[in-house]
């Protein structure tokens, strides 16, 4: 049966150390590891450049771009009353296609909350249906939590309790695939953004700025600039920490704060190694 291992934390708090960490370890003990790093457009689970549009909506688009119709057509996956473009970003598309879809994109688009969650917990059941009696364990970053606490909270500036239910949901739509959490925990958000700006180019943090004070959350508690980035952390960071206990997935909350990972590492180990059920690759299978 495949497995499922999720890592989350605040921005900075070293998910993709700990992810790559993760794999270089299932990897030397043969144990088939299949890692979707935050970001990529062939994400099992999560959308990434993927547009969701109504039945009307992707009627009118059909019609507006009688050249692409076609491909357009094949691509649409219906999922109930919507339909969803996966990859909607591609290069021969006209930058007038490209632009209507990402005016309708999952995160960032004109997409209700109440959809957006829809289609997000359909995708999660139908990928543990399709994985489930695969041999591999499957290593993501950010779907868990993150991406649904900037959904939900910073976009939409929807209550908690929503938020919980929709994450509650996500893993009871994970359960056949035994899911562990890692929650990276790097404590006050303040000097970790600062760490993680300086090591990144100027602009991931003019746009994580933008993301988390401009909208939603951050409009409706006049939240400015790089404080108030920090001020949306510690709330994101408390409400994350509050979530937690309530989850039903096994999951193991790391302090990295002290930047010990050596010492955070032999937790890691010691945490997967009594829960993980997918065994190393045999010779005769791997044949």
């Amino acid at each position: 049966m495949a497995q499922l291992v999720m890592v989350e934390g605040l921005p900075g708090s070293g998910k993709s150390t700990a992810s790559a960490f993760v794999e270089g370890w299932l990897v030397q003990r043969g144990v088939p590891a299949r890692r979707y790093a935050e970001g990529r457009t062939d994400h099992p689970v999560d959308f990434e450049q993927v547009a969701v549009l109504t039945g009307a909506q992707l009627e009118q688009v059909l019609a507006d771009f009688p050249d692409e119709r076609s491909e357009l057509a094949c691509a649409a996956q219906r999922r109930d009353e919507v339909w969803l473009v996966r990859d909607r970003e591609r290069a021969h598309w006209p930058a007038r296609l490209r632009e209507r879809l990402r005016a309708l994109d999952a995160y960032d688009g004109d997409v209700p909350p109440q959809v957006h969650t829809r289609v997000l917990q359909d995708s999660w059941r139908r990928f543990a249906d399709e994985v489930r009696d695969e041999q591999a364990v499957y290593l993501v970053e950010c779907v868990f939590l993150q991406n649904p606490v900037c959904a939900l909270l910073a976009r939409h500036d929807r209550p908690a309790a929503e938020l919980a239910s929709h994450v509650r949901a996500l893993a009871e739509a994970a359960a056949p695939l035994d899911p562990l959490l890692v929650h990276l925990d790097a404590g006050d958000p303040a000097p970790v953004l600062a760490a993680a700006a300086a090591q990144r180019p100027p602009e991931w943090l003019d746009f994580v700025i933008d993301y988390h004070v401009g909208q939603g959350y951050g409009l409706a508690h006049g939240l400015d600039g790089f404080d108030g980035l920090v001020e949306f952390m510690r709330h994101r960071r408390e409400v994350e920490l509050a979530l937690l206990p309530s989850l039903p997935v096994r999951t193991l909350t790391l302090d990295v704060s002290d930047g010990d990972w050596s010492a955070r590492y032999a937790e890691l180990v010691a945490f997967l190694e009594a829960r993980l059920t997918v065994t190393a690759r045999t010779e005769t299978a791997a044949r």
